[in-house]
């Protein structure tokens, strides 16, 4: 299922891992997504079955991403991805909360 950019009403993103083992989320509005975070977003669902299940990344303490899309019809789409593969225009929504 591929969305277009005025179909997205938001996007969630979730980050674990890493060396602290932190986790970070941020859901975003789409009306407050840049351009450039709004292409990867389409970039991200034009064709996730092509990437299938990500591969580890070299190194350890990696982060890894979950992202889910939510469309104004109510659907939901959620993609699983390593560090590698979370385009650097979206990674850094998802910031820790710092207590």
């Amino acid at each position: 299922m591929a969305a277009s950019t005025s179909a997205l009403t938001s996007i969630r993103i979730e980050r674990r891992g890493g060396l602290a083992g932190l986790r970070a989320s941020a859901e975003v509005p789409a009306g407050e997504l840049s351009a450039s975070q709004r292409a990867a977003v389409v970039q991200l669902l034009a064709a996730p079955a092509a990437r299938g299940a990500p591969s580890p990344a070299p190194g350890a303490d990696r982060y890894r991403f979950r992202v889910s899309v939510r469309t104004a019809d109510g659907g939901e789409q959620v993609l699983d991805l390593a560090e590698s593969e979370m385009p650097d225009a979206l990674a850094g929504l998802a910031r820790p909360r710092v207590p």
